[in-house]
C-alpha cells in the first residue's frame, strides 16, 4: 500500500505524539515506537524478555520492518509504508534489538555487507548470508562470541557463512551443551541455514531468531513466522525444543544448521510512565510458531515441507516423513496451573531496585512468589496490595539494602494468610516504595490453553447419480492453542457405493497402505482414505480440503469425516479429535462423522 506525502505527514505529526524517548544512560539514542508497541507498554519495559514480549503476535509480513522513524515497512522498499503491523523474522529481530541494546539503527546500517562477500554480483547468490549479516551489524562493536556444543573458541572475524554454519539444528546433544552456556543478561542471535539447489546458490542463511534466557532457567526463542506471526517458545525444554526443530524439519536438500553468536545486553533504567492511569492494560499479547523460510531479502526457495516463501497461503500436505496419521490417543494428564503475565507498568523509575514476574514456589501452585532486590545501602519501605479472587490484602515490610533479596510468599507472608489461598483467575499486585507507588503486575493463575480441533464445515451433496465424480469439501479449524500437527481426513467404508478418487491438498491412501490405528499397532488399510496432513497448526487457523468421490453403484452410503490435532498441554502421544466420540469408527478406529449420500 502507497502512501501519499500527504498522509505521510500526518503519520509523521502521529508518530511525533507516540515516539518514546528510551534513554538508559545520557547517551541514549530517541526511538520511535508505532502504536503496537506504545499500548503494550513498550516506554516502561527495562527487562530484555518484557521488551521482546511487547512485540508478540504482531502479524507476519513478507519482507517487513520496521525502519528508524517507527513506520512499517519493508527492507526492500523502504518508502512503502504501512498503516497496519507487519514484520519477518529479520524486522522482528531488528526492532526488538532497537529497544535491547538502545540503539535506532536504520534499515541502511543493517543490511550493509559487511564480509563483502554478498550483493548483486556475488558468486554465491545476492543476499545469500543476509541472516547472518544482520546478525553481525546489530552486534558490531559489542562484546560477542560464537556459542558452540563443545566450548570451544571460534574467532567470529574468521567465519564466512559457508564453510562455518553452527551445528545441526536437529542435533538435541548439542543443543543441550549450548543451553547450559546461555547466561540472563546476554542476547543469543541465531542464524539458520541450508544447502540449495536454487541456481547460482550453495547456501541460505534465510532466518533469524532471537533467544532470550531468563533467571529462572527458561530460554525464550523470538522469531515471526508465515503462519503463525510473531510468537515465543521456551527451548530450554522438552516440548519448546521439540517444537522448534518440528518447524525445520529436513529436506531433499539437506539438514539445517544454526549459528549462535553470544551478545551483553546493556542494564537499562526504568523510564517516564507512559500512561495516566493507575492501573495496567489487560490486554497484553499472549505468546502464540512455525517457520518461514524468508530472511530480511533473502530469496524465495520455496520446498515440500515447509511453506512458499511467495505464497500467503500456507502449503502444509502430508508427506511420507509426516507424523503418523493415528497417533495413539491415551488417557490424558492434568497439565496443572501456570502463572500468565497479562501486563505491567511502572509509575516511578528506581534504577537501584529490581523485581520479577512474580511465580509458583518450588512448593508448587498452593503458593505464589514476589521476589524483590535493593542494589543501594540504604533500606526501603515496601508494601504489596494484591487483589485476588480470594480477596484483597496487604503486605509490608522492610527491603533490605546492599544487594540482599526479599521473597515474599503469598498467601503465607501476607495479611489475613489463613484465609486465603491460591486460586484460578486474575491477580492485580500494586507495589509501593517508601509510601509512593512504583510498578504493577496483572497476571492470571491458569490452566493452559489446550488445541481444540473443530470442523466448522462440510460442503457435501444429499444425492449423486450414479457413475457421477463430485467434490466434498471439510473446513476444519483450530480454535485453540497452536499444535504441533493435526490432520483432516475423509474416507468411505464402501467402495462400491462411494470410490475416494483424489484429494487437494492432501494425499490419498489406497488400499494396502500401511498406517497406524488407534491401538497404535500397524494395519492396512481396507479401503482408500484421504488426508491433508499440517505441520504446526496455528491458534484460530483454518484449512480446506477438496475430496473427489465417484459415485458407484445406486443406494445410500455413508461418508466418514473427522479431525485431529496433537495436544498442546499433553504428552506428546496425546491427539485431540473432532468428534470426540461417536457410535461409529473408521478403518483406524478414530470416532467419525457420518454423512449419508444417496446413489440413483
Amino acid at each position: 500500500m502507497k502512501i501519499t506525502r500527504n498522509s505521510v505527514n500526518k503519520l509523521l505529526a502521529a508518530l511525533v505524539l507516540l515516539g518514546i524517548l528510551i534513554a538508559s544512560s545520557a547517551q541514549g539514542e530517541r526511538l520511535y515506537a508505532p502504536d503496537y508497541l506504545w499500548r503494550n507498554n513498550i516506554a516502561e519495559k527495562t527487562d530484555p524478555i518484557d521488551i521482546a514480549n511487547t512485540h508478540l503476535r504482531i502479524p507476519y509480513r513478507e519482507d517487513g520492518a520496521l525502519d528508524d522513524q517507527g513506520r512499517f515497512t519493508t527492507f526492500n522498499s523502504p518508502d512503502q509504508l504501512f498503516d497496519t503491523p507487519g514484520l519477518n523474522c529479520s524486522g522482528l529481530v531488528l526492532s526488538v534489538s532497537r529497544f535491547l541494546f538502545n540503539k535506532n539503527w536504520s534499515l541502511e546500517d543493517v543490511t550493509k555487507d559487511p564480509q563483502g562477500n554478498s550483493g548483486p554480483n556475488s558468486s554465491l547468490g545476492k543476499d545469500w548470508d543476509f541472516g547472518l549479516d544482520l546478525i553481525l551489524n546489530l552486534t558490531e562493536g559489542t562484546r560477542r562470541k560464537i556459542v558452540t556444543p563443545s566450548g570451544a573458541e571460534l574467532p567470529l572475524e574468521s567465519v564466512d557463512g559457508l564453510t562455518t554454519r553452527g551445528f545441526d539444528l536437529h542435533d538435541a546433544g548439542a543443543w543441550r551443551n549450548v543451553l547450559a552456556q546461555m547466561r540472563p543478561g546476554h542476547a543469543y542471535f541465531g542464524s539458520i541455514s541450508k544447502p540449495t539447489t536454487k541456481p547460482g546458490y550453495k547456501v541460505l542463511h534465510y532466518h533469524v531468531v532471537l533467544m532470550l534466557p531468563a533467571d529462572n532457567g527458561e530460554v525464550w526463542l523470538y522469531h515471526s513466522t508465515q503462519r503463525s506471526n510473531v510468537h515465543r517458545m521456551n527451548i530450554n525444554s522438552p516440548n519448546g525444543l521439540h517444537r522448534l526443530m518440528s518447524q525445520f524439519r529436513t529436506t531433499r536438500t539437506g539438514g539445517k544448521s544454526i549459528l549462535i553468536v553470544e551478545t551483553d545486553v546493556p542494564k537499562l533504567d526504568a523510564v517516564a510512565e507512559t500512561e495516566s492511569d493507575e492501573s495496567p492494560r489487560a490486554d497484553g499479547p499472549t505468546p502464540a510458531g512455525s517457520e518461514q523460510a524468508a530472511s530480511g531479502r533473502e530469496p524465495s526457495e520455496p520446498e515440500p515441507s515447509e511453506e512458499s516463501h511467495e505464497s500467503a497461503a500456507p502449503r502444509s500436505e502430508a508427506r511420507a516423513d509426516a507424523p503418523p496419521h493415528a497417533p495413539r490417543p491415551p488417557q490424558r494428564q492434568d497439565p496443572g496451573l501456570v502463572i500468565e503475565h497479562r501486563s505491567g507498568k511502572v509509575y516511578q523509575p528506581h534504577p537501584e531496585l529490581v523485581s520479577h514476574i512474580p511465580k509458583f514456589t518450588d512448593k508448587g501452585v498452593d503458593e505464589v512468589l514476589f521476589w524483590f532486590r535493593n542494589r543501594e545501602d540504604r533500606p526501603r519501605e515496601l508494601e504489596v496490595a494484591l487483589k485476588s479472587p480470594a480477596g484483597e490484602t496487604h503486605y509490608r515490610g522492610t527491603l533490605p539494602g546492599r544487594g540482599k533479596d526479599l521473597s515474599v510468599v503469598f498467601p503465607r507472608d501476607f495479611d489475613n494468610a489463613a484465609s486465603l489461598s491460591v486460586r484460578e483467575g486474575r491477580y492485580l499486585a500494586e507495589v509501593k516504595i517508601d509510601g509512593r507507588p512504583w510498578s504493577a503486575n496483572l497476571f492470571e493463575v491458569t490452566v493452559p490453553r489446550e488445541a481444540e480441533p473443530r470442523i466448522v464445515e462440510v460442503r457435501v451433496p444429499r444425492s449423486v447419480r450414479s457413475g457421477e465424480t463430485f467434490t466434498v469439501t471439510v473446513t476444519a479449524r483450530n480454535t485453540g492453542a497452536e499444535s504441533d500437527y493435526g490432520g483432516i481426513t475423509v474416507s468411505s467404508p464402501d467402495p462400491s457405493g462411494l470410490q475416494i478418487a483424489s484429494v487437494k491438498p492432501g494425499t490419498l491412501y489406497g488400499r494396502g497402505s500401511t498406517v497406524l490405528s488407534v491401538t497404535s499397532d500397524k494395519i492396512h488399510t481396507k479401503v482408500p482414505m484421504a488426508e491433508r496432513w499440517i505441520n504446526l497448526w496455528g491458534e484460530g487457523t483454518t484449512y480446506d480440503m477438496n475430496v473427489r468421490v465417484k459415485a458407484g453403484r445406486p443406494g445410500t452410503y455413508p461418508l466418514y469425516v473427522r479431525c485431529a490435532l496433537r495436544g498442546v498441554n499433553v504428552k506428546s502421544s496425546v491427539v485431540l479429535m473432532d468428534p470426540k466420540d461417536s457410535d461409529t469408527v473408521d478403518q483406524q478406529g478414530f470416532p467419525v462423522k457420518v454423512y449419508r449420500i444417496a446413489v440413483q
